[in-house]
């Protein structure tokens, strides 16, 4: 059984903000907090923009955004920037209570574990240093943020690189994300803690999930 987890919205929570990961960047780069608040600001709006239309690639969006200001950073110096923003966003992420004992139950259970990473793609760092931080590293056999290519096609990949046959699930904590995975072959489980109107396999929680993929396990 292969499962692969939606990392910001089921494993993991973060409290980091946009402009506050952008301001880190900016410092990397030399500009001061005075005169970075409003640079990280736009930036975070700008990124959100670009996003809605379904590719985002940091580095670029960093150059061109001060390129127009007059400042020209080097590829290095960009490169720098981005880590400084990722040790900003992962200084801040931790794992969902009870994301630990279903991560410990699947293993048991011989499953393959995946987490896909949405909406953090751009970084050059491994996808495995937050779980690294985190302390589920050990529990977790691929892990991946999402390409260019968009979510959908990274989660077909990330699919792909595991061991183990189907059946093969989605997890993930957004109704439209649920809905779209269908499209790739995978069945969906959407992980909410109050009742959707959404025609996908739903649960409550990470006991009522473990206990669902137990019971499909055994029927196999």
């Amino acid at each position: 059984m292969r499962v692969v987890f939606d990392g910001l919205t089921t494993l993991l929570q973060d409290s980091a903000s946009l402009p506050a990961c952008y301001q880190a960047a900016l410092a990397r780069l030399g500009f001061d907090a005075s005169e970075s608040r409003q640079m990280a600001k736009d930036l975070s709006l700008l990124e959100s923009l670009r996003r809605s239309s379904g590719v985002l690639d940091r580095s670029e969006l960093i150059r061109e955004y001060l390129a127009e200001r007059g400042f020209f950073p080097a590829a290095h110096e960009i490169a720098s920037a981005l880590s400084a923003f990722t040790d900003a966003w992962i200084s801040t992420v931790e794992p969902t209570p009870g994301a630990r004992g279903c991560l410990e139950g699947l293993k048991r259970m011989g499953a393959s574990i995946g987490v896909l990473f949405i909406g953090v793609e751009g970084t050059g760092r491994e996808a495995s240093e937050v779980l690294r931080s985190t302390g589920l590293l050990g529990l977790i056999d691929t892990a991946v943020y999402a390409g260019r290519e968009g979510w959908l096609n990274s989660l077909k990949r990330l699919i792909k690189t595991m061991l183990g046959g189907p059946p093969d699930f989605f997890v993930t904590g957004a109704v439209e994300r649920a809905l779209a995975s269908e499209q790739v072959g995978v069945t969906p489980i959407l992980l909410v803690g109050r009742e959707c109107p959404v025609r996908v396999m739903r649960v409550s929680g990470f006991g009522e999930l473990l206990s669902l993929l137990k019971k499909i396990s055994s029927s196999r």
